[in-house]
């Protein structure tokens, strides 16, 4: 049995958040994707979706997130992890995206200490 390896370097809060997923594409146009999330740290979120198909790992994306229902607030974000999570049993458990936050403004920093437990 592998042990879990904790990457992270702030703590994560369980938390279902609805994200926005701004991702253009290769013809100048943008798609906007839904989810929601798994998991929030002031470093990254991950999303749930059973879809892996979505992005590539390293992929760098525009993400909004609802900030308890006031208003999205937006950051860039690169794709770290894409993973699928069984349990002891074999039975996935979930799956999804794992995005790293990099160049956040005052804003979306703010949104995060008021979110997320203290490091």
């Amino acid at each position: 049995m592998s042990e879990k390896i904790e990457k992270r370097m702030s703590e994560r809060k369980e938390l279902s958040l609805m994200t926005f997923i701004r991702k253009k594409l290769s013809d100048g146009n943008q798609n906007l994707m839904q989810f929601q999330s798994k998991d929030l740290s002031t470093g990254g979120i991950f999303l749930t979706t059973e879809n892996l198909s979505l992005f590539q790992l390293g992929e760098e994306c525009e993400i909004l997130i609802d900030d308890h229902g006031d208003r999205l607030v937006e950051t860039n974000a690169k794709v770290v992890r894409g993973a699928r999570v069984f349990s002891d049993k074999g039975d996935q458990v979930i799956s999804g995206y794992g995005l790293m936050f990099f160049d956040p403004d005052d804003d979306f920093m703010e949104m995060l200490r008021k979110t997320v437990p203290n490091d």
